[in-house]
């Protein structure tokens, strides 16, 4: 399997279930990992993964503010799949920094897809 993933992508979004998160906006770091099959030709683009285009997936998707952060990671991960039919396995990781009442790390939120089934996780560190 050949491994591509996009590590500690900062963003700055709109996402949260309280209003005044979706109005101040807050830091987030995303986390993009996919598997492939190893490709024939590994010099060819074609064959592979451009995680340049899962940047911008993952831009598009931040872009639109959400209540929910598994809504976020959801959305990624089937946009990628849809873009990339060739993925085996994914795995998107979205974490919200400083939330407006308190902690530094306060949520975590990951989904996992391959070919069959898709799992979605939510970790909230202890305060």
């Amino acid at each position: 399997m050949l491994t591509i993933s996009l590590e500690s992508v900062r963003f700055f979004a709109h996402h949260g279930f309280y209003q005044e998160e979706r109005i101040i906006g807050n830091h987030f770091l995303l986390d993009v990992l996919v598997q492939l099959n190893e490709p024939e030709h590994p010099s060819q683009l074609a064959e592979s993964v451009n995680y340049e285009a899962l940047y911008a997936i993952s831009k598009e998707v931040m872009a639109e503010p959400q209540a929910l952060l598994e809504q976020v990671v959801h959305d990624i991960s089937e946009k990628v799949k849809a873009r990339f039919p060739v993925i085996r396995y994914s795995k998107v990781t979205l974490r919200k920094q400083a939330p407006p009442f308190g902690g530094d790390l306060a949520w975590s939120a990951w989904r996992w897809r391959n070919n069959t089934e898709a799992r979605n996780v939510i970790h909230q560190p202890p305060v």
